[in-house]
C-alpha cells in the first residue's frame, strides 16, 4: 500500500512591518507539502518553523524529509517512530512532524467526508474569535493599526511589545494603543521572550494601569523559573507561548504555575495530537488555552483553525486573524476574518486547496517529488 510524497518551498514578503523583539520579519519561509494514500485521497500540510528560526530550520527540516522519503511512501507513516528524538527537541523536526500529521489527517477527514474539526469533534464550532494583531514599530502607526482593527470589528487586539528603544517609549507605546482601542476592547501584549524577569515585571506593573488581558512569553522560551516568578509578582495574568514546545513542557509549566494561559502553535507543540494533550492538562488544571498562527500560509493557517474550533474551553479570542501579513496564502481560500470572527472553509479536511499561480510565484527550488 504505498503513498505518494510531494512538496514544494515558499519564501514570501510580509505586506507590512512585522516588529517583535527578536527583531523584524520582513519574510515568511515555508514548504508546503502533500501526501496521498493508496485511495488516491490527498492530504496537505504546511512546514512552518517560527519565522525567525525559518531560513535556518526549513533547510533541516526537508532535508529530514528527504531522507525520510522512502519509508513514508511504503506505507501510512508512524510519525512517533520516523521523528524519535526530533520532536521534542528539534524545532525542524517538530514543524515536520506538524506537518505530516496535518496532511494525514486531512486525507483522513476528506475520506470521512468532514471538516477536520468535525472529525476531531463532534462538538466543533464553524466560526472562531479571534485578535488582531498589531505589529507597527512606531507609536503613532501602531495607534493607527490598533484602530483600524476595532473599526473593523475585532473585540480582542494583540500588540507585540520589546520593540520600542526604551522603557519610557514601550509605555508610550501600549497607553497610545490603548486610547486608540477604548476600553471596551481587549489588549494584550505580546514580548516574544524579549524581557528579562525583572524588566517584565517592572514593565508590567507600569503598564497594568492600561488595563491589560494578558502579556504572552514575557520571557525567554527556556527560562521556565522566570515565567513563573514574572506570573507570581506581576498584575497581569501570563501566558506561556514559545515555551510549549510539547505535553512535557506544558507539564512543568503547570507544575511551576508558571502561566494563566497556554499558547499552542502546531510547528511549536510538533502538531495536532500534542496541542490536544497539552489542552487538556490546562483544561485539568484550570489553565486557558489560546491557539494562534505562526504566521504560517493557508494550509498552516486552516490546521490551527481546525483545531481552535474542536477544542473546548478555548479564550474568548484565538490568534489567527494573520492571512493578510503575507503576500499570498498560498490557497484558493482567503482565510480573512470578519467583525472579528474566522470561519472554516466549506468543504471535508482542511477545506483547503492550493493555488498553483500563488505557489509557482513564490517557490524556492524545485518540487520534492
Amino acid at each position: 500500500m504505498s503513498w505518494a510524497l510531494g512538496w514544494a518551498a515558499y519564501r514570501m514578503p510580509f505586506t507590512r512591518p512585522v516588529a517583535t523583539a527578536r527583531g523584524r520579519l520582513a519574510f515568511r519561509a515555508g514548504a508546503i507539502l502533500w501526501l496521498a494514500g493508496p485511495d488516491g485521497v490527498r492530504g496537505l500540510g504546511e512546514v512552518a518553523p517560527l519565522p525567525d528560526l525559518a531560513e535556518r530550520e526549513l533547510g533541516r527540516a526537508l532535508g529530514l524529509l528527504e531522507e525520510l522519503r522512502g519509508e513514508i511512501e511504503r506505507g501510512e507513516p508512524d510519525l512517533e517512530r520516523l521523528l524519535a528524538g526530533w520532536r521534542d527537541g528539534m524545532p525542524a523536526g517538530r514543524a515536520l512532524r506538524a506537518a505530516l500529521e496535518t496532511a494525514l489527517l486531512d486525507a483522513r477527514a476528506r475520506q470521512a467526508g468532514l471538516p477536520l474539526a468535525r472529525w476531531l469533534s463532534a462538538e466543533a464550532r464553524t466560526a472562531v474569535p479571534v485578535n488582531a494583531v498589531v505589529t507597527a514599530p512606531s507609536i503613532e502607526a501602531a495607534a493607527d493599526e490598533a484602530r483600524g482593527a476595532v473599526a473593523a470589528g475585532f473585540r480582542t487586539v494583540k500588540l507585540k511589545v520589546g520593540v520600542a528603544e526604551t522603557e519610557a517609549a514601550e509605555v508610550e507605546r501600549v497607553a497610545a494603543v490603548r486610547e486608540a482601542i477604548g476600553s471596551g476592547v481587549r489588549l494584550r501584549l505580546d514580548a516574544n521572550g524579549g524581557w528579562t524577569s525583572e524588566q517584565a515585571v517592572r514593565l508590567l506593573r507600569r503598564l497594568a494601569v492600561y488595563e491589560i488581558d494578558l502579556v504572552e512569553q514575557p520571557v525567554p522560551a527556556g527560562d521556565l523559573e522566570g515565567l513563573a516568578a514574572v506570573r507570581r509578582r506581576a498584575p497581569v495574568a501570563v501566558a506561556a507561548d514559545e515555551a510549549v514546545t510539547g505535553p512535557e513542557t506544558a507539564r512543568r509549566i503547570l507544575e511551576l504555575e508558571a502561566a494563566d494561559a497556554l499558547v499552542l502553535k502546531l510547528p511549536v507543540t510538533g502538531g495536532i495530537a500534542s496541542a490536544r494533550e497539552i489542552a487538556e492538562l490546562a483544561v485539568e488544571r484550570g489553565c486557558a488555552v489560546i491557539v494562534t498562527s505562526a504566521f504560517e500560509a493557508g494550509v498552516g493557517l486552516a490546521a490551527a483553525l481546525h483545531l481552535a474550533a474542536a477544542l473546548p474551553g478555548l479564550s474568548p479570542a484565538s490568534g489567527l486573524a494573520t492571512a493578510g501579513l503575507l503576500a499570498a496564502t498560498l490557497t484558493d481560500e482567503s482565510l480573512l476574518p470578519r467583525r472579528g470572527c474566522l470561519c472554516l472553509p466549506a468543504g471535508p479536511g482542511l477545506g483547503v486547496s492550493i493555488d498553483r499561480a500563488a505557489l509557482d510565484r513564490w517557490r524556492q527550488g524545485r518540487e520534492g517529488r
